[in-house]
């Protein structure tokens, strides 16, 4: 390729190659003067060049001022922290003001922690593409101590495991019981199960497990914390046990202690004393 010359007028560099067919690209001198200038830290010289650039340039300008901030921030030693700092924000600021890319200026105002600008662009954006931007902007508000604003942008996302912890973490109990039913209602139950808990609601923890067939774990759950549902647990048990034909089981689900010989014959127990015993035998030769 030759380079046969640049036309100002049209922003256009020209070449040709061998066989004389000529090539134009957009080339804009103004938007290399800007971006000489930015080199150069002369600001206020880019500024006088930024109108003169097409806005449908303005995006490519903004990624520039960017990537220079995080490749220029990256040059200073310990001793020069702060002015690389400062210079990496200013060019992150100047990118948010001229990039008209909603993303790019989502992305920059997380950056920047400009949460209000943040919140304003995801709540212009349609439901479906806003979720990932709720849950962006919730993280973000955590981080800096929002609480207020970071359970809008959870519920917003329908992101309940982190309000769960959110509402744990500033002992929310109506928030945390209104949480426990969105999960139910939503098919998560393992974490409406961990928000009843939390609540010490034993009795909506024993009926979630029944009601989710989990009879076996929710009477060893009413066992141990809440001895009053053991009946009600059992007769769920078993009544599980015998709609997959398990009838024996049942009956030693319902009384174990009178029924445990219908479900061990003779043979059985003779068995589980053998494996009991080589078992044993083995571990004393070892």
């Amino acid at each position: 390729m030759y380079l046969l010359g640049y036309i100002p007028a049209q922003n256009r560099v020209y070449l040709a190659d061998k066989e004389v067919r000529i090539y134009g690209y957009s080339l804009s001198l103004n938007l290399i003067k800007y971006q000489l200038a930015i080199l150069r830290g002369n600001t206020d010289t880019a500024a006088e060049i930024l109108p003169s650039i097409p806005k449908e340039q303005r995006n490519k300008v903004a990624r520039f001022l960017e990537a220079r901030g995080k490749e220029h921030g990256s040059d200073y030693d310990g001793h020069t922290i702060y002015i690389a700092i400062s210079y990496y924000l200013n060019l992150q600021e100047l990118a948010l003001q001229v990039t008209t890319d909603p993303d790019h200026k989502f992305d920059l105002s997380l950056q920047l922690d400009d949460l209000d600008a943040a919140l304003e662009i995801t709540r212009t954006r349609p439901d479906a593409e806003a979720e990932t931007k709720w849950k962006a902007v919730g993280d973000r508000a955590l981080a800096m101590w929002r609480f207020d604003l970071a359970r809008e942008c959870f519920e917003r996302a329908g992101d309940l495991s982190a309000l769960m912890l959110l509402l744990l973490a500033i002992g929310d109990r109506a928030g945390l019981a209104k949480l426990a039913g969105q999960a139910e209602e939503k098919g998560q139950n393992n974490l409406a199960f961990t928000s009843r808990l939390q609540l010490g609601d034993t009795e909506a923890c024993v009926n979630l497990l029944v009601k989710t067939e989990r009879a076996p774990e929710a009477a060893l759950f009413a066992r141990t914390y809440a001895p009053s549902l053991v009946p009600k647990a059992v007769v769920a048990w078993s009544a599980e046990l015998t709609s997959k034909d398990c009838k024996k089981f049942a009956t030693t689900a319902m009384s174990p202690t009178e029924n445990l010989e219908n479900v061990w014959g003779v043979g059985d127990w003779f068995l589980v004393f053998v494996v009991v015993f080589f078992v044993a035998f083995f571990m004393f030769l070892a």
